[in-house]
């Protein structure tokens, strides 16, 4: 669970490493904050004082498919030995978004078969 520990921690960091951009990028995308491109606005919504009930409140049912699938993409690959190593803060919220990925998924299917059903250009 992220804690407000965490959050301070992250916070803390002026230029972060990209492993960590990378996973509160994810994890503001599946909150549907906007503009999550920008890290300036995910910097943003770490300063947000409802950060940590948005996130422990979330509706799965309001994840798209295709929200959980870029979320999937960005921290594909990422480990929690390999973050703990950059960032110990910043494990919580990547088990936060592997969890959520996997609650949509078992909402919907898997995700590997929406990248197969995407038409080909």
């Amino acid at each position: 669970m992220v804690t407000k520990g965490d959050i301070t921690e992250i916070k803390s960091l002026s230029n972060p490493p990209q492993l960590v951009k990378n996973i509160l990028v994810a994890t503001m995308a599946l909150l549907g904050v906007p503009n999550v491109e920008d890290y300036r606005y995910v910097k943003r919504a770490l300063g947000d004082y409802t950060l940590l009930q948005n996130m422990s409140n979330i509706d799965i049912d309001s994840v798209s498919q295709e929200t959980a699938l870029k979320a999937r993409q960005i921290v594909d690959g990422i480990t929690e030995a390999e973050i703990c190593k950059v960032s110990k803060a910043t494990v919580s919220f990547l088990k936060w978004v592997n969890h959520v990925i996997a609650e949509v998924e078992k909402r919907t299917g898997d995700l590997s078969v929406a990248t197969k059903q995407e038409p080909t250009a």
